[in-house]
C-alpha cells in the first residue's frame, strides 16, 4: 500500500543504504528476519518490527536498491567500480551519491508497491530489485555488459562443474524445503541464506543461496511437497548461476541474479500451482 511515511523511510532507507554497503544491508535483512521469526515463535508480538524494521527500512528493493544503484552511480565519479555492492559509499563525501541511493529507495518502493496493489503472481521485491538494476546498467555502466569468456566457459563445462553444481543445488533445497515443510516458516530459509552472506564479506566465494532457499520454501507453501521443492530449488539455483556468471560478473554494474532467478521461479509458482 502506498503511504506518505512509506515513501520518507524508504528515502532515507535509500540513504541507509548507501554508507552500510549492498552486501552489508542484506545481511542486516537476513539476521533481523530469523530476529522476528525466534520472536513470533516464542509469542512476542512482532508487528513494529516485521513491517516497519524487516519489511520498509531493511526491506532489500528499497534499502539494498539504493546501495546498488549508488554504487553504480559513484562508479562514473569515484574510485569504485559498479559492482562492488559490497563496499560503503562513505568514503566518497558526496551528498550526490547519498541522494542517488535515496532515491533509488523510493524507486524500489513505488515499484514494490505497485506490483502488491495489483497483485501480481510474482515476488515483488524480486522484481523490483531488477528493475532497478538494470537501470543501473543503461545509465552507468563503464565496462562490459556481458562476460564472454564465461559464455565460452559455460558452453564448454564439463561432467565436474556441472555435477558439483546440481548436487550442491539439491542438497541446499531439500534440506531448506524440510525445514520449511515442517515448521511452516516458508521464507526462514531466505532470512538464513542472506545472513550467512557474513562469510562472503571474508571469502569473496562464498556462495549466494538465498534463491534457491526462498524457492524451495515458496514451493512447499504452494504444492506442500518436497520433490517439487527441490526440482524449483535447483532450477533457481542453476539460472542463478548462469545469469551470475554472463550479465553480472566482471560486468560495469550489479543486475541481481539471484533476484531473477526468485522473480521467475516465484511467477511460475505463483501462478501456476
Amino acid at each position: 500500500m502506498f503511504s506518505v511515511t512509506s515513501i520518507i523511510l524508504a528515502f532515507f532507507s535509500g540513504i541507509l543504504g548507501t554508507f552500510i554497503g549492498g552486501t552489508q544491508t542484506f545481511i542486516c535483512t537476513g539476521f533481523i528476519g530469523i530476529i522476528v521469526s525466534i520472536l513470533a515463535g516464542t509469542g512476542v508480538d512482532t508487528a513494529f518490527i516485521n513491517d516497519t524494521v524487516l519489511n520498509t527500512l531493511f526491506l532489500p528493493c528499497i534499502i539494498f536498491n539504493g546501495a546498488g544503484f549508488a554504487t553504480a552511480y559513484a562508479s562514473k565519479h569515484h574510485d569504485i567500480r559498479g559492482v562492488e555492492t559490497s563496499r560503503s559509499l562513505a568514503f566518497t563525501n558526496d551528498a550526490k551519491v547519498l541522494l542517488t541511493g535515496a532515491l533509488a529507495g523510493v524507486l524500489g518502493y513505488v515499484i514494490y508497491a505497485f506490483e502488491n496493489y495489483y497483485h501480481f503472481s510474482v515476488d515483488t521485491g524480486a522484481v523490483s530489485v531488477i528493475l532497478v538494476g538494470v537501470l543501473g546498467r543503461l545509465l552507468y555502466n563503464k565496462e562490459q555488459t556481458y562476460n564472454a569468456k564465461n559464455v565460452d566457459f559455460l558452453k564448454n563445462a564439463g561432467f565436474g562443474f556441472w555435477s558439483y553444481q546440481i548436487i550442491f543445488g539439491i542438497a541446499v533445497s531439500a534440506v531448506m524445503g524440510y525445514f520449511a515443510k515442517e515448521t511452516g516458516l516458508y521464507t526462514i530459509g531466505f532470512s538464513i541464506s542472506a545472513f550467512s552472506l557474513i562469510f562472503a564479506l571474508i571469502d569473496p566465494a562464498f556462495p549466494a543461496t538465498h534463491h534457491t532457499t526462498l524457492i524451495a520454501g515458496y514451493a512447499i507453501m504452494q504444492t506442500g511437497q518436497i520433490a517439487t521443492a527441490i526440482i524449483f530449488g535447483l532450477l533457481a539455483h542453476l539460472l542463478g548461476l548462469v545469469f551470475g556468471m554472463i550479465f553480472n560478473t566482471d560486468c560495469g554494474t550489479h543486475v541481481d541474479p539471484p533476484a531473477v532467478a526468485i522473480a521467475t521461479f516465484s511467477f511460475i509458482l505463483f501462478t501456476f500451482f
